[in-house]
């Protein structure tokens, strides 16, 4: 090799050598994962159904509007990154006939067991089957006309037998459970029925949604303390109890707690409290 060759190579040598050691190095994937939200939904399907009015539409717009939520934070995670779930639950209750269980697998939805392609494909599809799903399980919850044919739904018994099933106990998990209902936690309003919960759900926010008390006999105050006294006894960290209002003003009550968490203070105001 010519002398003249050797030292064209040897510069072209340095150089790449120069490159190489100029050029940042790539910046490593995170491997922290994303912080996941939980969306349990407690369904009430007594004989509020029929009692409070067009209480049918507004169970189904409020979680489609809870849907919307969920939707929302898988499209912020990229899809792919999304570890979120959703799922509908139906409280215990007497003689209701309903095939809960097929009921409650329809009408859940975790993006851990979709796969990659499908995340963003089928969300359209998705959402069309989960509504119709909605849809068909309140018509079939709407079986007479007469309250009296209704049994009480029993919450607390989710609570004691259930809930420990639905939360989900990873520190990067949001949990909340959005109760709809229109009273108290236990059927007949029993209170030595409510007894404690041992399992501890620390990272979960309650939202009991569409209370609707009597407006007279202080009702409301006994409904709010019944609660508020039962989740200090079963350590609820973080409570809010929506009275029933105007529906666009229940749908931006729960968007701002899913998207900006209240601070871990009291807050006791006419027709909502707020505890944590």
């Amino acid at each position: 090799m010519k002398t003249r060759d050797y030292i064209l190579i040897l510069s072209i040598c340095m150089i790449l050598f120069s490159i190489v050691r100029c050029t940042p190095p790539a910046p490593k994937e995170s491997g922290q994962m994303r912080i996941k939200n939980n969306f349990i939904v407690l369904l009430d399907l007594s004989d509020r159904l029929i009692v409070q009015p067009d209480q049918l539409n507004r169970d189904k717009e409020i979680i489609q509007h809870i849907y919307d939520m969920f939707e929302k934070n898988v499209k912020g995670n990229l899809y792919i990154k999304s570890r979120d779930e959703i799922k509908v639950v139906i409280a215990p209750q007497k003689g209701a006939n309903l095939p809960a269980e097929i009921f409650e697998d329809r009408l859940y939805i975790n993006m851990d067991n979709i796969k990659l392609v499908y995340r963003k494909s089928k969300e359209d599809e998705r959402r069309t089957q989960y509504l119709a799903n909605l849809d068909t399980l309140y018509n079939m919850a709407m079986f007479s006309a007469d309250p009296e044919d209704y049994y009480g739904a029993d919450i607390w018994k989710y609570f004691y037998e259930d809930l420990r099933y639905d939360y989900v106990s990873d520190t990067l998990t949001n949990n909340y459970l959005f109760i709809l209902t229109d009273g108290y936690p236990i059927v007949g309003n029993n209170p030595n029925k409510l007894q404690p919960v041992n399992t501890q759900f620390p990272d979960l926010h309650v939202v009991i949604v569409e209370a609707a008390p009597r407006d007279k006999d202080m009702e409301w105050d006994r409904v709010m303390d019944r609660w508020s006294e039962w989740f200090t006894e079963i350590n609820v960290p973080e409570y809010t109890i929506i009275k029933r209002k105007a529906i666009s003003k229940e749908k931006e009550l729960i968007e701002d707690i899913i998207f900006s968490p209240v601070e871990k203070s009291e807050n006791i105001a006419q027709d909502i409290e707020i505890s944590g």
